[in-house]
């Protein structure tokens, strides 16, 4: 009998004891006397060279109670079906469960020592450590998921094997590398974080009952009337009565009429700086006057304009008239501040 065979039959052997029944067999629990049935009809299908037939058989009895005799049973199953890889893995489970048989152990160390000469061993390291992995390997059946903390270090047939990871907080990934029979080969995964999608929110309206309709700004009239005070307080003053008309919404044009001692005409233009309802102001004219022939000076005058709304809007500056002709008791130059409202309909 080959080394291979006497190692078959031990291990049926063992099988066959997992089965028999004590002379005075302790309270079993439904599972276990489940397992005990099921090992007796794998152990026939595994005589008859049914080895798929008693590797399902096997496993059943596995899932329902886990004992080490069971899994030295699936190991050798797997080792007839030629599935070496999986059966060295299963010997291992074996040697590592707490109630492995002390007996059989060297045998099994010594089984496993020859399997690993003819698969691979793949040290498999993954991150995040809560994602999980399939290997796929050879002729391996095995399509099942498991955690990646488990799976540390596993024997994979030679040749090509693929391992995939997922995660859903990460973007899956599958990797593929090659194991000689034999080797020890190491493998980091490390998942990329799925990036956070930000939802769009929309703003959420309350329905008080109150309707409110906001009427469109009104702009004033580009057309008005205009009264300033030129403050001339050693003769007299004189009051400049006249229209104005924008031309920009920062650009106005006015003429007018000078009343008081002396009469005259004015024309002139006026430039807002800024826009809004102060608004600070430059002016330069021409004011004409009639006084033992025409006088003619140039003004020019800064200050500010206050828009009280649409309609009216108040004017104050402080002005420099240089005369272009005067008379002779009459200084060329002068400040006259002004003070006015310009209204529009």
């Amino acid at each position: 009998m080959t080394t291979t065979k006497l190692v078959v039959a031990c291990l049926l052997a063992v099988s066959s004891s997992a089965v028999a029944q004590p002379k005075k067999p302790p309270p079993e629990s439904g599972g276990k006397v489940d397992a005990k049935s099921l090992m007796q009809s794998g152990v026939r299908l595994l005589e008859a060279k049914d080895y798929l037939g008693a590797l399902a058989v096997f496993r059943d009895a596995y899932a329902r109670f886990a004992s080490a005799k069971i899994l030295l049973n699936i190991g050798t199953t797997l080792r007839l079906l030629d599935r070496l890889a999986e059966a060295a893995n299963t010997y291992q489970r074996y040697l590592e469960s707490p109630d492995v048989s002390a007996a059989k152990k060297p045998e099994v160390t010594k089984v496993l020592a020859e399997l690993d000469r003819k698969v691979g061993i793949l040290e498999l390291t993954v991150t995040p450590e809560d994602a999980e992995v399939k290997v796929v390997h050879g002729d391996s059946d095995s399509d099942s998921w498991v955690p990646a903390a488990t799976f540390k270090r596993s024997r994979v047939q030679a040749g090509s094997v693929a391992v995939e990871v997922r995660h859903p907080k990460f973007k899956p990934t599958k990797q593929s590398t090659t194991v000689r029979a034999g080797e020890s080969i190491q493998l980091s995964i490390t998942l990329d974080l799925i990036p956070e999608v930000m939802p769009e929110t929309t703003p959420t309206l309350v329905d008080a009952g109150v309707r409110v309709t906001a009427a469109p700004r009104a702009r004033r009239s580009r057309l008005g009337v205009l009264a300033l005070a030129h403050l001339d307080i050693p003769d007299g003053g004189a009051a400049v009565v006249g229209l104005t008309a924008d031309l920009t919404s920062r650009i106005q044009v006015q003429a007018a009429a000078i009343l008081g001692p002396v009469y005259g005409g004015y024309a002139g233009a006026t430039v807002a700086v800024l826009p809004g309802r102060f608004r600070p102001i430059v002016s330069a004219g021409i004011p004409i006057f009639a006084s033992d022939g025409a006088r003619f000076a140039l003004r020019g005058a800064g200050g500010i304009e206050v828009q009280l709304n649409r309609h009216l809007a108040l004017i104050a500056e402080v002005g420099l008239e240089y005369m272009l002709n005067p008379e002779d008791d009459i200084e060329a130059a002068r400040f006259i501040p002004a003070v006015g409202a310009s209204g529009r309909l």
